[in-house]
């Protein structure tokens, strides 16, 4: 579909649109800058047949998390609110992260889509809503050991083995739904105090564990920001930590060795792995199990 037929499906007419900036293209959307009577919007348009994010901002508004306000969309795109524009909203900088209000701002929205998330599992979930770790495979695993060139590493084989059984034990826990891509570069702020935090950009939106995503935030924010965080947050389960961490590792090290070549984000899960860490990790989750 070419950008017209966008901009008409949006009930806007071309000829009153003009494109002031491609802000960004990616394999799978395109974000414009837009300028519409006046005022400026940016339109995420969506290249694949079916996307998840525009279904993910109406689930998100229907429970009542706050996301970037919506101005109109459609099954392949957004139109937002330019953030560069807006007088509420603000994109992060990477400065933000040191800071200790942010990291009670972006707990409190975690807070909203956790409680929500919870709420929905229980009601049940959309299908498109899928578990990151539902992914992971003994194929994918003993394969990141060949191609880190770690096959003679015990830890390849023993994951695979125990790889159902710590999944059916994770999905014995709560769940929730999970962000699982915070950055500071997906965060928007308020320009007014109190500062207020939203995540956005939702194409990974699924299941989870509710410590998944707090392990995944506290990954990207300073130590102030971190310890603020984890205190707004509040406490959660041990046994979520236990299996989350071996099995977001083995995930990360999945798609990573699928790659033409090892992305930098998961260097750390690799020295794990050849440090035997990972292993620890594995042997501390099939205690659970009562098995070895």
């Amino acid at each position: 579909m070419d950008l017209e037929s966008v901009l008409r499906d949006l009930g806007l007419n071309p000829r009153d649109v003009r494109v002031v900036a491609v802000i960004s293209r990616s394999a799978g959307t395109r974000l414009y800058r837009l300028r519409i009577e006046g005022k400026t919007y940016v339109l995420k348009r969506f290249l694949d047949e079916d996307p998840r994010e525009p279904r993910a901002y109406d689930l998100l508004r229907d429970l009542g998390v706050p996301t970037l306000p919506v101005h109109d969309s459609t099954l392949s795109a957004l139109l937002l609110e330019d953030l560069d524009a807006s007088p509420t909203w603000r994109l992060a900088h990477e400065r933000d992260v040191a800071h200790r209000e942010l990291g009670r701002a972006v707990a409190e929205w975690y807070q909203f889509l956790h409680i929500a998330g919870k709420g929905l599992v229980k009601r049940g979930p959309p299908d498109w809503l899928r578990w990151e770790w539902d992914d992971l495979g003994p194929e994918g695993i003993l394969r990141a050991g060949k191609v880190l060139a770690m096959e003679e590493n015990p830890v390849w084989e023993y994951a695979a083995r125990h790889l159902e059984a710590l999944r059916a034990r994770a999905r014995e826990l709560p769940t929730t739904l999970n962000y699982n891509d915070f950055h500071w570069t997906n965060l928007a702020l308020s320009r007014q105090p109190p500062l207020r935090a939203i995540v956005f950009d939702y194409h990974l939106l699924g299941i989870g564990l509710a410590w998944s995503d707090v392990r995944n935030v506290t990954h990207s924010l300073g130590p102030a920001a971190r310890e603020a965080f984890l205190d707004a947050y509040g406490p959660t389960r041990p046994e979520e930590r236990i299996l989350d961490e071996p099995l977001s590792v083995l995930h990360a090290l999945q798609v990573a060795t699928a790659r033409p070549t090892i992305p930098r984000w998961a260097v750390e899960s690799v020295n794990r792995a050849r440090s035997g860490a990972l292993l620890a990790a594995l042997e501390r989750a099939v205690a659970l199990l009562g098995g070895s």
